[in-house]
């Protein structure tokens, strides 16, 4: 039986080491933007931000972020940490390819000297695994408090399309050992947060800190009339969505439901951003369907263009079978757009069913087209749900607010209180 200590302290330089092993060091990169956004604003309120990545590189700055990566790839000293770590892990999820374990030891052994080198104060670790992992690892050498984040795919299963990490009953020890050994965990959602409730002793080191949007970057005075000019849809009703392209989000169904609004609507385009493993699967749908002509697949969107595509769209369509959260639909209605979301994970959190838009069923690309076809329909009431929305962003999902809550978390935890 592995005891899982809390450890406590004084946080009176305000230090994190944050772990993330693929975030970027600017605001236009795309991968775990989220995580950026938050250490950014942590950084802006004075809280002295180092971000460990996973990545062989040196120290630097940027926006006001400390980042740090491994320092080279083959360490005896990681092999040490490893033989002293084996306690830490559960048997079972020792059961995998050595050079797994021994990354994870050497990514820990970094943070350990960021942690050290800086008299850093407190660790916060995004998603479970693998950097939650590290954390943990860390947590046992410094002896450091540790905060983990969920997000979604590390702890919320969706078996249909074999999206969960827990899946894996290696990966699901990992995951419960590491939740039960936080000092605390932060979730996004209802849905997050009771899968974590679920899984750790101590249900009230689990707290709900929602996600945030800058409400001023997604804010419904943008103009994307140049956008509508450049995609060459001026003149029509823009269905918009922006997501990767993998089982998991269910993009075919919004594809599937095109045949029917067009069917009923011939001024309506459609606009699929992102990019991934089914894109090409989705494009042969949609010429399968016959309404090739009328979706636009763009790939990848440049970070600072995002919010000017919602400014050109004039509804939002979330067709997931499973979101942690699903930031998509706060950027949506924080740009005043009403949005149509499956009741799945967090989405369940943002949008009120004829409020602020439309909840269906996942996999019913008719209930899909059903509601896209009303909101076209019904003008007044669709600006009415795009105002609405933006007041709930305000009042809810305020990326601001969320840091408030986070820095309090930290002090509370150091202070013992968490």
């Amino acid at each position: 039986m592995v005891t899982c200590e809390r450890d406590t302290g004084k946080m009176e330089k305000g230090s994190v080491a944050v772990i993330s092993g693929l975030v970027g060091k600017t605001p236009d990169d795309i991968t775990y933007s989220f995580v950026f956004d938050e250490a950014y604003r942590l950084a802006r309120r004075g809280i002295d931000v180092h971000l460990v990545r996973s990545k062989i590189e040196g120290d630097s700055l940027s926006y006001g972020i400390h980042f740090h990566g491994i320092e080279r790839r083959i360490s005896i000293q990681a092999v040490n940490l490893l033989l002293r770590s084996v306690s830490s892990y559960p048997f079972i999820s020792l059961l995998r390819k050595p050079t797994s374990l021994y990354w994870e030891n050497l990514y820990a052994l970094n943070v350990c000297r960021v942690i050290e080198e800086n008299d850093i104060d407190l660790i916060h670790a995004h998603f479970a695994y693998p950097e939650g992992l590290v954390g943990l690892l860390v947590k046992r050498r410094a002896r450091k408090p540790l905060v983990v984040t969920v997000h979604g795919y590390d702890i919320l299963i969706e078996s249909s399309v074999k999206y969960g990490i827990r899946l894996s009953k290696r990966f699901d020890s990992l995951i419960h050992r590491v939740l039960n050994c936080a000092d605390a965990i932060i979730a996004a959602s209802k849905a997050t947060l009771n899968e974590a409730r679920n899984i750790v002793d101590e249900v009230n080191k689990v707290h709900l800190i929602p996600n945030g949007v800058d409400t001023q970057k997604f804010n419904p005075n943008l103009d994307g009339s140049a956008f509508r000019k450049k995609l060459g849809i001026e003149g029509c009703t823009v269905v918009f969505t922006v997501r990767s392209h993998r089982p998991v989000y269910g993009l075919e169904y919004l594809i599937r439901a095109v045949p029917a609004v067009i069917k009923e609507k011939k001024d309506v385009a459609f606009v699929i951003g992102g990019d991934g493993p089914l894109r090409v699967f989705h494009e042969q749908l949609a010429t399968k369907l016959g309404v090739k002509e009328k979706i636009i697949f763009t790939g990848k969107i440049p970070r600072s263009e995002v919010p000017y595509y919602y400014a050109m769209s004039d509804i939002v369509v979330v067709p997931s079978l499973q979101e942690g959260f699903g930031l998509i639909v706060s950027e949506a209605m924080a740009c005043g757009k009403p949005v149509v979301g499956t009741k799945v994970g967090g989405i369940l959190d943002q949008i009120i069913n004829g409020y602020n838009g439309f909840l269906v069923q996942p996999r019913n690309p008719e209930e899909i087209a059903e509601k896209i076809l009303w909101l076209i329909d019904n003008p007044e009431e669709a600006k009415r749900m795009g105002i609405n929305g933006r007041r709930i962003v305000e009042e809810k999902f305020n990326i601001e607010k969320r840091i408030d809550r986070i820095i309090s978390l930290y002090h509370r935890i150091l202070q013992g209180m968490a």
